[in-house]
């Protein structure tokens, strides 16, 4: 349907701030809306704050899935979507007054295939921190998304453009006609996946640093971290995110080389932030299983063979690439734990796993 909007919501265990988030979708000046909200396995009592919205405003629709992740809640939504565009939204954030109405207008003045707001970062102490990509506006084609992705590959951790998905507005279309959706198989990184698979059907990126969402950062150790207890594995969605990277690199023509040292580098970049989570909620119960991931991590050929392409700067860590090169596992381990606790000490308990 023209210029309609499908907001997409998964939520799970998300009772506190719910009120907030689909206040903030309902209350739109951006009247021509749909909202489908993916009940994900929830046990709190969200569902009574949700069923409330629904019952007085008859563009919400409400899907019930079991546990299977946010990127199956959202797949589960993108198929029933009617909307002309897709705006993905986590139900622990919300939006600014008029973000749907701002966006619709850049998509109206640059006819860009994915229109992507500013957005505020808000800590645990409710102080607000803007996160601006570009100061002002940006209308990219895709060799300027080529090199940013090029900059992300350097410092996955600083060129946060294509890191997330809310926020923006993409073409229903092109998810559509090229059969794009969420890899439900990982619980990280599936938000830059999916970009890049999109990014590979478009033409023009448009951003503005005008504030359109604001994202919830739960700044403690658990939030910053995935549950590990009963899969470690789920912290290593990076590895398939970087082949959809390269798989966009190598359709603008990024030569072979290059496109290989860059991900060389990235992959090890990445390994050592995901050891460094995973190592910091080591427990007696998950001690076993966390020994043999790291050691199969660093014991994987891949791995061995991107080493030599890691290229350190600043505060990065050295030391660490040189004990997997000796594929250490215990010396790994207990430098990770001291890098986690000395990096999260100021964020409460160590070793705390969630459920999701």
């Amino acid at each position: 349907m023209e210029n309609l909007i499908t907001v997409i919501v998964p939520v799970y265990n998300a009772e506190q701030y719910l009120h907030q988030c689909l206040s903030s979708v309902v209350c739109q000046t951006y009247r021509n809306i749909e909202v489908v909200l993916v009940d994900d396995g929830s046990t709190d009592g969200g569902s009574k704050i949700y069923n409330e919205y629904a019952l007085d405003d008859n563009r919400i629709k409400i899907i019930r899935t079991e546990n299977n992740g946010p990127a199956s809640a959202r797949n589960r939504a993108i198929k029933i979507a009617r909307g002309e565009f897709l705006f993905f939204l986590d139900a622990d954030d919300f939006l600014e007054r008029d973000s749907l109405a701002v966006l619709i207008e850049w998509h109206k003045e640059t006819g860009a295939d994915v229109i992507i707001g500013g957005f505020n970062k808000i800590r645990n102490d409710h102080s607000v921190v803007p996160q601006n990509i570009y100061l002002d506006k940006q209308l990219l084609d895709l060799s300027s998304v080529a090199r940013y992705a090029m900059q992300y590959l350097e410092r996955p951790n600083r060129f946060l453009l294509f890191a997330y998905s809310w926020g923006r507005l993409f073409k229903t279309s092109i998810v559509e006609d090229n059969n794009i959706l969420f890899d439900a198989a990982l619980h990280t990184f599936e938000d830059v996946k999916f970009n890049f698979a999109y990014l590979q059907y478009a033409k023009k990126v448009f951003y503005s640093d005008k504030i359109v969402y604001n994202h919830l950062a739960h700044d403690n150790y658990a939030s910053a971290t995935m549950a590990v207890c009963d899969n470690p594995k789920k912290l290593l969605g990076y590895q398939q995110a970087l082949n959809g990277i390269e798989d966009f690199l190598k359709s603008q023509g990024v030569n072979e080389g290059v496109r290989k040292q860059k991900m060389g580098h990235a992959y090890i970049y990445l390994t050592i932030i995901q050891l460094v989570r995973l190592c910091g909620q080591i427990t007696t119960h998950n001690r076993g299983n966390i020994f043999l991931l790291v050691k199969q991590v660093i014991n994987d050929p891949l791995l061995q063979v991107y080493l030599p392409c890691y290229s350190p700067s600043g505060k990065d860590s050295r030391v660490l690439p040189a004990l997997m090169k000796l594929k250490l596992t215990s010396a790994i381990i207990w430098l990770c734990q001291y890098k986690a606790q000395k990096r999260y000490q100021k964020a409460g308990v160590v070793g705390t796993c969630e459920r999701r």
